[in-house]
């Protein structure tokens, strides 16, 4: 069997997979797959017919519709954000846009900086030894756990801040403190998908709310509050955004409560594909806490679902006609 030394990521990514900057600049989630190229892994040196690594399809339309994004024999398989320079015949792992491992960036002309800066080729040289073995596994969910593990790593994140543990068909990640962050089996992975996410342009209009400006967003109708007022989203320290409509099957099962959901609540209000894919994203963007949420509802708005790993932010559904399921999603992004 060839050996697989690939990492696609998830667009959102592990689960999320960036598109031309300008698809979505306004967030209103227009023109998604624009100027996608479908085939091989670009890579000076290898020709169009070389079988490196096909890249998935990224049109999934929610969780539900992934099984298209997995690659047959269960390894996740993805498109490189911007050529490797000289390295015929050396793999890399295609490029983490911050999505986690399997988000697939858009290939377009003139991709530019807004999307390359969000993502990284990692060589399976520059994968450090405690997670390589996962890497180059046949087993799908130790091959996209190591991944995200990988990028975090490469992000700076100390070795003993993510612990893999293998377990039959099944691979628990856990942080220093032993909290459980993903349980992930060979055929969630293998069918996990994708999401598509744009970039969001970061400048702000002047004379914009300070919480827009932050990109905190609206204290109760959140940053898409922003961005419909006109005010634009600007940056928290070293977190971007970028939105997605291709979320309609995320249906929340029940409405919350209470406004502060645990880990388990949330994987219960997400379900476990929409969970698992946020959870590899957050791994990839550097941060080892178990995901959170806070769960915002008003009588005369939208419903919004903020998810947080500790202190940072990860993602933000929006239920705008409050029918329980997500017409809109913000991701965030780290710039490498």
């Amino acid at each position: 069997m060839r050996m697989k030394r690939w990492i696609a990521m998830i667009v959102l990514p592990a689960a999320i997979a960036a598109l031309s900057p300008t698809a979505e600049a306004q967030g209103k989630g227009k023109g998604q797959g624009q100027g996608q190229k479908s085939g091989k892994v670009e890579s000076k040196g290898r020709g169009a017919g070389q079988s490196a690594a096909k890249r998935p399809a990224t049109s999934a339309k929610g969780p539900s519709a992934s099984k298209s994004n997995g690659a047959s024999n269960g390894v996740a398989r993805g498109h490189s954000d911007h050529d490797v320079k000289g390295n015929a015949g050396r793999p890399t792992l295609p490029g983490s846009s911050n999505a986690s491992p399997r988000a697939n960036v858009a290939s377009t002309h003139n991709r530019g900086r807004a999307v390359s800066r969000f993502a990284r080729d990692l060589h399976v040289s520059e994968v450090r030894p405690v997670v390589r073995n996962y890497i180059i596994s046949g087993k799908p969910s130790q091959h996209m756990t190591g991944g995200a593990v990988a990028y975090a790593l490469a992000r700076g994140t100390p070795e003993n801040a993510l612990l893999v543990v293998p377990a039959g068909n099944q691979v628990f990640l856990r942080n220093g403190r032993g909290q459980e962050l993903l349980v992930l089996d060979d055929n969630r992975a293998r069918t996990l998908g994708a999401w598509q996410v744009a970039p969001l342009d970061d400048r702000v209009k002047e004379g914009s709310p300070g919480f827009c400006r932050s990109g905190a967003g609206h204290p109760v109708w959140g940053r898409q509050w922003c961005l419909d007022k006109g005010f634009g989203l600007g940056a928290n320290q070293d977190v971007r955004w970028g939105t997605t409509r291709t979320v309609s099957d995320i249906i929340f099962g029940r409405r919350p409560t209470t406004p502060t959901l645990a880990r388990d609540a949330l994987l219960g209000l997400l379900g476990p594909v929409a969970f698992d894919r946020l959870a590899l994203h957050a791994v990839t963007l550097g941060y080892t806490d178990p995901l959170t949420g806070v769960w915002h509802s008003e009588a005369t708005g939208p419903d919004v679902l903020m998810v947080n790993s500790g202190r940072y932010p990860i993602a933000e559904l929006i239920d705008t006609n409050r029918d329980q399921r997500t017409d809109l999603m913000l991701v965030a992004l780290r710039p490498w």
